[in-house]
């Protein structure tokens, strides 16, 4: 089945909204074997709405459009798929009920606009919005499919997973070539997007089903495996395969899968190995530990930090010798060593992670450019340090120096005895 996508809003073309639901709705699309062929935004104008429809409803099977179903004057949506298919509207007396019941429980009065929300074209399915007041509609006339739903992402999600994906399901079973797509991501860390091409090179020349596309993200790369069957067990099958030979080539750059991300991988490993971290922060600012805390129970194995920019901090509050910055500078594999056994002495963590770098844009020297960061790890048997150069400006820089801590930390959870 041919599906084109329809997002409606004038605040999705000035850059107001971000149109997420386009990617939300072409991923459950997916999933059930149904192929986006197109994705159209066009603004609340009832010429080119219309324009878009027509084009929408000649070259695609499955239309679904989300927006422009609310009670005011620019909510054109549904008004206008009626007049492009040829179809009255009529007055749904349930969803009017609904809707005086929904504002009798807030003690309002509806204004005659709202009940716009109750028009429904002749024939088509009215789908019950349990999150608002503007219901779906599903629409099946002279061999094309067109789907109505609400534009606020959780009221377009609740319906295209409850009401819109059964019936097409439905509608799809048993017809021929059907096939489901399935995709798997693997998250990679520490290799660029060209040499993972390079390691990958046997399987990426060769493949057709499934595919793999590498997608650049902020300091690691995200490998989608997608594969085509009959049924998800046997395109699982697939990605599996798939997946299994990207790891004999990658190994430990491999992190997690789909939604897992470095700072989960981290507090896996950290949990498993039953220690405590705790971290100093120079040029990142706070940013490893705010990481670290999003996941949650983080508190299980996550002290604490400190974050210390000035050399007065570094000295009070993690006992690194003046000394060392008078002879080594701030920003040193010597006083990156000695926070990441200061926090780990004050804190009594099993695990110090020091950064100290310079993020820019001033600062920087011939001997020490703008970028290069001390990375440190301290713990009971040894302290280890490595120097990066990240390039970028002030905020890829400190995004690029937590990436790399919670890499190198990462790494060195990995190997028994090093942490």
């Amino acid at each position: 089945m041919k599906a084109e996508i329809l997002a409606v809003g004038t605040e999705l073309l000035m850059g107001h909204t971000v149109n997420t639901n386009a990617a939300e709705i072409a991923r459950m699309l997916a999933e059930i074997g149904v192929g986006v062929y197109y994705q159209t935004v066009v603004g609340d104008n009832p010429e080119r709405l219309e324009g878009a429809v027509r084009t929408a409803v000649d070259r695609a099977e499955l239309v679904v459009a989300c927006g422009g179903l609310g009670p005011t004057e620019d909510d054109l949506t549904r008004e206008t798929v009626a007049s492009v298919l040829g179809l009255e509207l009529e007055r749904n007396e349930h969803w009017v009920r609904r809707l005086m019941q929904f504002f009798e429980r807030r003690g309002r009065v509806p204004t005659e606009n709202n009940f716009r929300q109750a028009m429904v074209p002749v024939g088509a399915e009215l789908l019950e919005n349990e999150h608002g007041t503007a219901p779906g509609i599903y629409l099946t006339h002279r061999g094309v499919t067109v789907v109505l739903l609400p534009g606020p992402p959780h009221e377009m999600r609740a319906l295209m997973q409850d009401q819109v994906l059964p019936r097409l399901s439905a509608a799809l079973e048993g017809a021929a070539g059907t096939a489901v797509l399935v995709s798997r991501v693997l998250r990679v860390v520490g290799l660029g997007e060209s040499r993972i091409s390079e390691l990958l090179e046997p399987i990426l020349s060769t493949q057709s089903n499934p595919t793999i596309a590498p997608l650049a993200k902020s300091a690691e790369v995200h490998l989608r495996i997608t594969s085509r069957a009959h049924t998800r067990t046997a395109a699982e099958r697939l990605n599996e395969r798939c997946a299994q030979q990207i790891y004999e080539q990658l190994g430990a750059a491999v992190y997690g899968e789909d939604e897992v991300t470095l700072e989960e991988a981290v507090g896996r490993l950290l949990r498993h190995r039953r220690l405590k971290l705790a971290t100093a922060e120079s040029c990142t600012g706070g940013l490893i530990g705010h990481r670290v805390t999003n996941v949650a129970g983080s508190s299980e194995y996550y002290l604490g930090g400190v974050v210390a920019y000035s050399n007065a901090l570094k000295t009070d509050e993690l006992s690194v010798d003046p000394a060392l910055i008078e002879e080594h500078g701030a920003v040193s594999e010597a006083v990156a060593r000695a926070m990441a056994v200061g926090v780990r002495q004050r804190t009594g963590a099993g695990i110090g992670l020091s950064v100290t770098g310079i993020a820019g844009p001033g600062g920087g020297s011939e001997e020490k450019p703008v970028g290069l960061t001390y990375i440190a790890i301290a713990s009971a048997t040894q302290v280890q340090c490595v120097r990066r150069e990240f390039w970028g400006g002030r905020e890829q820089v400190k995004l690029r120096a937590a990436q790399a801590a919670l890499e190198f930390l990462r790494r060195a959870l990995l190997e028994p005895g090093s942490a």
